[in-house]
């Protein structure tokens, strides 16, 4: 039996509490009369107390193996300090190759308890979210076919694989396994142009939304790329489209790009294009292209040119002045606004 923390310490109080009665000294004079006279009693039921109570204790499973490797992954997530994004992702890869490269095909998935299974999906589920590697994206589909086979996967489960095969840029895939579960809410999946150009690229989406060509852009020249995608993002994008100071800055020099599809979600990239119509979204073709921005905190204004980050600020809130005047003078030391304009 393995108790928990907390059941442990009472058991220790109660314990400590039973030691002190039954070593009392036999010779000693308690205070209370009737404390001399109950003191077996009370000896005998406290015993009987600290006996029941650990009958009652629950009984609680040993850890298993695959417990322990998901808790190895996910203590490898929560390491601090983090590095930029693509080392912290080759560093999730590694941790998920290490702790389940060896028990991933579906004959050991099949030996799993269910209770295993549930936690390989979590290490596998954790893994996709950090990194697009083929091989990961491929495990993930084998541990949640084997949970979809006993009836354990549900729709979140569906929407987290889906999403992978769309970041890692498995399109056919990913519609696929959209017409196969009708029922589980998935966004549709568009049409994809992908033509290399050479250069780092993100995809553009038609008006209506439903094809998405691959677009190079250039890092040679000054201009301003913005990590794009959260809430935060949209008050920007709000905020500086009606800034008579920013707004014609942005619109001659900026690019608002988000994360892959699959990594920001399809339908939300749809609709931010319908309702930000002067600040248009790109959603980058995948992260390593775009290792010039270390890390993609939301967002990010960062001034590139000749393929080179220059410089950055991070972060907005719609009324605060402290952003702005930030982002001012980070285009000021760029060149891209005057001296004094405010």
């Amino acid at each position: 039996m393995t108790a928990g923390r907390k059941e442990l310490n009472c058991l220790h109080q109660l314990d400590q509490c039973i030691s002190v009665l039954i070593h009392y000294p036999k010779g000693a004079q308690l205070a209370s009369p009737f404390l001399r006279h109950k003191l077996p009693r009370v000896r005998t039921l406290m015993i009987l107390t600290l006996s029941a109570a650990i009958t009652a204790l629950p009984v609680r499973a040993a850890e298993t193996e695959v417990a322990r490797r998901a808790n190895r992954v996910e203590a490898d997530v929560q390491q601090s300090p983090r590095p930029d994004d693509l080392g912290f992702a080759t560093r999730i890869q590694r941790s998920y190759d290490r702790n389940f490269g060896d028990i991933d095909n579906a004959g050991q998935l099949r030996n799993h308890s269910d209770t295993d299974l549930k936690r390989h999906w979590e290490a596998a589920e954790t893994a996709i979210f950090y990194t697009s590697a083929a091989h990961v994206t491929a495990s993930a589909q084998r541990v949640l076919g084997e949970m979809e086979r006993r009836g354990l996967a549900d729709n979140r489960a569906r929407s987290r694989l889906f999403n992978a095969l769309l970041s890692a840029g498995r399109f056919d895939a990913a519609r696929s396994f959209a017409a196969r579960h009708t029922d589980s809410g998935l966004p549709q999946v568009p049409a994809f142009l992908d033509t290399d150009p050479g250069l780092p690229s993100a995809w553009r989406f038609s008006k209506d939304g439903n094809t998405l060509t691959r677009t190079g852009i250039d890092l040679q020249p000054l201009q301003i790329i913005v990590a794009a995608g959260c809430h935060f993002s949209a008050d920007a994008a709000n905020d500086i489209a009606n800034d008579p100071v920013l707004g014609p800055v942005f619109t001659r020099h900026a690019r608002w790009l988000s994360l892959p599809p699959g990594n920001e979600d399809l339908d939300a990239l749809r609709e931010w294009n319908r309702t930000h119509p002067r600040t248009p979204m790109l959603a980058i073709r995948n992260r390593a292209e775009w290792a010039v921005i270390p890390k993609w905190n939301m967002p990010t204004f960062a001034i590139i040119q000749g393929g080179k980050l220059i410089d950055s600020t991070r972060g907005w809130r719609s009324g605060d002045p402290e952003f702005r005047n930030k982002l001012v003078s980070m285009l000021r030391r760029a060149g891209l606004l005057q001296a004094g304009t405010d």
